[in-house]
């Protein structure tokens, strides 16, 4: 009898030790990480994104975290370079055992991160990055796109400019992965709408540069209609303080990336006149969707920031959230439960209603807000957009049906 009651009093222990185990891993938090870029160049837009991330985190931590359990945000600086990247998110996912990885802001970086993901089965969330080779050529499970693409974007610039009297086009852009592809799409879009336009010219200054005195000059020789460009952050604000000194906006139309935080960094520097596009300017949104959601989200990031959230906060935001969404759809953090409820899935967005994810390429059909920089006596301090539109991804993204065939051929 006693050996009866040693081996019941036994299995009681184990049962009591496995039960023990089974909350504390239920109690632990649920890890997940931004590999973003905090300093350097494009440090303007990785602090954004990473800030825009912790407000999503403490919002559902607040609302009792993700199935029970807390969310926990690990940071990581890939100081925008490819290398760096993919040693930091292989970091997190072999040492941190995260669930989800968001991030990064160069292309470049993307890139090479998603290889990782990849290899490693981690889902990975776009938010600033947008290149499309990473979700059409070289596109896989675990990677999806809460941010408009390089086709996306530079066809619906491409659909706009194709409306105006311009013909003769000159393209400046960084030397990288982002520029080269967005510029394509452009241009795309643009004959495609306007059999008569041309490409005259196209410059690529490396990415962070500081003099673009060559460039601004070789653009004026060459005396286009109108001036496109991709440059973005410290090197568009440096772009347009040096062409400013030669007359540049009087003389040529300029469309380039004048998202809110370039517009709050050139502050009275800036140019009214030229066009400008992005992602989510807080202003345009606040008057298509309105919410009260939103109004939080934007006194939560000021009092942080002592600023007015860019599209990279609010995008990486969504990102975060609808990560969350589609574990609570799963009701696991099982990564292929999470992966297969995020194909399909509207986005948890501060961008409004109807933005879901495409399962073909898991990009979301976030299109491109596009207006004129002008002063608004509500901002005194940086200038804003008026005569503000908005293109939808969806009608102008790349056809499903050339998907297949790009991938065939980048697989050979």
């Amino acid at each position: 009898m006693k050996g009866k009651w040693l081996v019941v009093g036994i299995l009681i222990a184990m049962l009591s030790l496995a039960a023990a185990v089974g909350v504390a891993q239920a109690q632990r938090p649920v890890k997940v990480a931004m590999v973003n870029t905090s300093t350097g160049g494009a440090a303007l837009y990785g602090l954004a994104g990473i800030e825009g991330a912790k407000i999503a985190v403490a919002e559902l931590n607040a609302a009792g975290g993700v199935l029970g359990r807390k969310v926990e945000l690990i940071v990581r600086d890939d100081g925008a370079k490819p290398d760096v990247g993919s040693r930091e998110i292989r970091d997190v996912i072999l040492r941190e055992e995260v669930a989800a990885v968001f991030g990064p802001v160069s292309s470049g970086v993307l890139l090479a991160m998603s290889e990782v993901a990849k290899e490693n089965k981690t889902i990975l969330i776009a938010h600033t990055s947008n290149t499309e080779r990473a979700f059409v050529e070289r596109g896989h499970r675990y990677i999806f796109s809460v941010v408009p693409n390089t086709f996306i974007e530079g066809s619906a610039m491409g659909q706009y400019m194709a409306k105006k009297p311009y013909k003769k086009y000159m393209i400046i852009g960084p030397g990288y992965e982002f520029g080269y592809i967005q510029g394509e799409a452009f241009e795309r879009r643009l004959k495609e709408n306007k059999k008569d336009a041309e490409i005259i010219g196209k410059l690529w200054p490396k990415l962070g540069e500081t003099d673009f005195t060559s460039y601004i000059t070789a653009l004026i020789a060459a005396k286009p209609d109108a001036v496109y460009s991709n440059l973005f952050g410290s090197d568009l604000i440096a772009f347009t303080k040096q062409a400013k000194g030669y007359d540049f906006f009087k003389k040529f139309p300029f469309a380039a990336l004048y998202d809110v935080d370039t517009l709050q960094g050139l502050g009275k520097d800036v140019v009214e006149g030229v066009i400008g596009y992005e992602r989510g300017p807080f202003h345009v949104i606040r008057k298509l969707a309105p919410s009260k959601r939103f109004e939080d989200f934007i006194k939560k990031y000021r009092a942080a920031t002592n600023k007015y959230p860019s599209t990279w906060a609010i995008n990486a935001y969504d990102g975060v959230m609808t990560w969350a969404k589609a574990v609570k759809k799963a009701n696991t953090i099982d990564t292929e439960k999470v992966v297969d409820a995020l194909e399909g899935i509207e986005l948890d967005s501060l961008r409004g209603r109807g933005r879901f994810i495409r399962k073909a390429d898991h990009q979301a059909n976030v299109g491109s807000y596009i207006g004129v920089v002008a002063w608004d006596k509500s901002f005194p301090d940086f200038a804003i957009w008026k005569d503000a539109t908005y293109t939808p991804g969806d009608k102008v993204w790349r056809p499903e049906a050339e998907i297949p065939a790009i991938r065939a051929k980048a697989a050979k």
